[in-house]
């Protein structure tokens, strides 16, 4: 991992990996998307310049959203914390509401510019998940989004001590775990071949947007099984292995403080690495995988409705 590239001079400013290649993402999907647009938009001649524009509500609209989500999800923390609101580089982004997000200000400012807002939304969110592929790379880079412990040959390690602004917990450092930041960087790679795909193929506007949104919620839902980050996540936790009592029982074994902070580190990663039960929270479900449900029938809902808008099918 390397968190943090160099520091620029004079201003003693770090540069993070996160921010360089969620910036490189944008940057390609906005090229990317150009090219669909000259492609496939409407208005071959103003489209290609137009998205470029509409990218910049979108990358507005992924900031906003995917920060609200993490607030809505962590609210009891922001209420009585409510300065570490807009304090978002210190992490904290929920993808979920940074889809939504982007969504629904590239649609609106694409409709403003006269663009046809489900025709450009085919081309534009597949060329944002080639740029989501690119930006979870960052969340590897950081140790954010890391996965549970795993025995599997391509499981990683982050090292210890860790590096000057990881996100990963020190008490998993050496510990093997799925590389859950990769699984979800080629989920959107798969997304972003699926669109390509589907938009020589597709016979409606909206069709190409409504299976991608449908195939990104079945996806994302399989993932979060391979997750440790619970307490970030939220959720509805198993009975008897709430946060609450999984702290309990580490105090229990003597290796937690009464703030449930490890004290003994050592063996807590040993306990991890053998399998021992109760080392963590679990999740019945969390709650991107209930918002997962909610967006899948969104997606479906949209596909079997916009397949009979007459104004949106294709002329054969």
């Amino acid at each position: 991992m390397w968190p943090e590239l160099f520091t620029i001079p004079f201003v003693d400013f770090p540069l993070r990996a996160f921010g360089l290649l969620v910036a490189t993402g944008f940057l390609v999907g906005v090229s990317v998307g150009s090219k669909l647009a000259g492609k496939y938009g409407s208005d071959l001649k103003n489209d290609p310049e137009n998205f470029a524009d509409v990218s910049w509500w979108v990358l507005i609209g992924v900031i906003l959203g995917a920060r609200i989500g993490f607030v809505l999800v962590n609210a009891e923390h922001y209420m009585a914390n409510p300065g570490d609101i807009l304090k978002i580089w210190e992490g904290g982004l929920v993808m979920y509401g940074g889809l939504i997000g982007a969504i629904t200000l590239g649609m609106i400012k694409a409709k403003k510019l006269g663009m046809h807002k489900w025709q450009t939304l085919d081309y534009g969110i597949t060329a944002g998940f080639l740029g989501q592929a690119i930006g979870r790379l960052g969340c590897l880079a950081v140790g954010d989004d890391f996965g549970a412990p795993t025995d599997l040959p391509w499981a990683i390690t982050f090292p210890d001590p860790l590096p000057q602004g990881s996100a990963f917990p020190i008490e998993l450092s050496t510990v093997p775990v799925h590389p859950t930041q990769l699984y979800m960087s080629a989920k959107a790679l798969s997304l972003f071949f699926l669109g390509k795909w589907l938009l020589k193929t597709k016979k409606f506007h909206g069709q190409v947007s409504a299976i991608l949104l449908m195939a990104y919620a079945v996806l994302r839902y399989i993932i979060e099984f391979f997750r440790f980050d619970m307490v970030a996540r939220g959720g509805i936790y198993k009975d008897g292995h709430t946060p609450e009592d999984v702290t309990a029982y580490w105090q229990e074994l003597g290796i937690a403080n009464e703030f449930g902070r490890i004290t003994d580190v050592a063996k807590y990663r040993e306990m991890l690495i053998s399998g021992a039960e109760n080392m963590a929270p679990q999740l019945l479900m969390s709650t991107s995988q209930m918002v997962g449900i909610v967006m899948f029938s969104v997606g479906l809902i949209l596909l079997l409705w916009m397949r009979k808008i007459p104004s949106l099918q294709l002329k054969k």
